[in-house]
């Protein structure tokens, strides 16, 4: 997918007569659901779960690392797959299925082989959303489009901040699960609704390129993002577990309620700061920014109430501003014949360090506590600022 060659000039998109708005909010609306929600979700329904299906924190951090293993096999086919017509409402139907299931799941193999599934619909319908997206708009609008689009994983924490109340209090999250898949099965149904009326070549059938995209311009661009998937999920995973392990449900659930919706709310903030600044000079170092805003709020987790929802904020703030940053990225270093696969590449990239990041946290937090999680999150973070800094160095010659 990467080889060392030389890349053409990326080719600027033609102005359209209007941006295709309708299909910029739905995007949003799949990214809220399949990342905000069900993703991330699964953070906030942690213990909840544990208290029905039983088992530690390893075997929760490799179901979780197993979803987004399949999420990895499912970006890494989207370029393929988007030879398909309304793959984005195919494959959002599957995913809300596979929520239903996991919702009704009795022990921990179906929980996980269903949680598998997702995360496999969700990489295809996740990588197809984004490369139509930004296909069908202008390419100076692409950086506030990618924000609106990654935004609405923000949105989509504070709707589960609001159910906040249920998933810690036990059998509830099942009730969640079911709900969630059956809105991800709809906003599919609407997201191929409005691809239907955006007459545009971008949504048509695509196969898939052929040119290989150059090391040079993507590689440290998918090590920054393999290094803040780790550390994101590693966090998102385990945070709220930790703070009900410390504080107990009554102690703690004002906290993990507050926290999530400020997490979620940070994350809004982030993509549309991120997505003001993506065609300016200072631009180049949007995911230096984003990353540190991670590493330092994972310098100030604590389980203390007022230290907690500060890092939660902190890290939000970098939440959906680094995908933001890096999709945009990944597009404008790439021609519309080979952005398909550019950002299925760092997809790919972030898949991977979603992949790692819970297991290793898991491992972590049984064996060193659950506060060490953050530790773990923290030395990823600063390595992606590293990578990051050095490819806003590169990409600037």
């Amino acid at each position: 997918m990467l080889t060392a060659g030389q890349s053409s000039p990326p080719a600027r998109l033609p102005s359209l007569r209007r941006v295709p708005s309708g299909l910029v909010l739905w995007s949003s609306a799949v990214f809220a659901l399949q990342i905000g929600v069900a993703r991330l979700g699964y953070g906030l329904a942690l213990p909840a779960i544990r208290t029905t299906l039983h088992g530690d924190y390893t075997l929760y951090g490799t179901i979780n690392a197993a979803s987004l293993g399949g999420y990895l096999a499912g970006a890494l086919i989207a370029p393929l797959a988007m030879r398909v017509r309304q793959v984005v409402l195919w494959s959002s139907i599957v995913a809300g299925a596979a929520l239903v299931i996991s919702g009704f799941a009795g022990d921990q193999l179906v929980f996980g082989a269903a949680r598998t599934l997702f995360g496999f619909a969700s990489g295809v319908s996740l990588v197809a959303a984004a490369v139509q997206t930004l296909e069908s708009v202008d390419a100076a609008k692409r950086g506030g489009a990618s924000a609106v689009m990654w935004g609405g994983i923000g949105i989509g924490m504070v709707l589960s901040a609001l159910g906040a109340d249920w998933l810690l209090r036990g059998l509830d999250w099942r009730i969640a699960s079911l709900g969630t898949g059956v809105l991800t099965a709809l906003v599919g149904i609407g997201y191929g609704v409005a691809a239907r009326r955006e007459a545009t070549s971008a949504l048509a059938p695509q196969a898939a390129a052929q040119q290989p995209l150059p090391l040079r311009r993507f590689g440290l661009l998918c090590l920054a993002y393999f290094s803040f998937g780790f550390a994101y999920i590693a966090y998102a995973t385990f945070i709220v577990a930790s703070i009900d392990a410390r504080l107990g449900v009554r102690g703690g659930q004002a906290t993990i309620e507050l926290l999530w919706a400020l997490y979620g709310i940070a994350s809004v903030i982030g993509a549309i700061a991120i997505g003001r600044i993506l065609h300016r000079p200072i631009g180049r170092g949007a995911l230096v920014f984003a990353g540190l805003a991670g590493a330092a709020g994972c310098a100030v987790a604590s389980v203390v109430p007022v230290a907690a929802v500060a890092s939660a904020f902190l890290v939000g703030l970098g939440l959906t501003a680094t995908p933001t940053a890096a999709t945009a990225f990944a597009r404008a270093r790439s021609t519309p014949s080979t952005a398909a696969v550019a950002i299925a590449a760092v997809t790919v990239a972030v898949g991977i360090g979603q992949l790692i990041g819970p297991v290793a946290a898991g491992i972590a937090a049984d064996r060193l506590g659950l506060n060490s999680v953050v530790l773990v999150a923290f030395a990823v973070y600063t390595l992606g600022v590293i990578f990051s800094a050095a490819d806003a160095v590169i990409a600037e010659h």
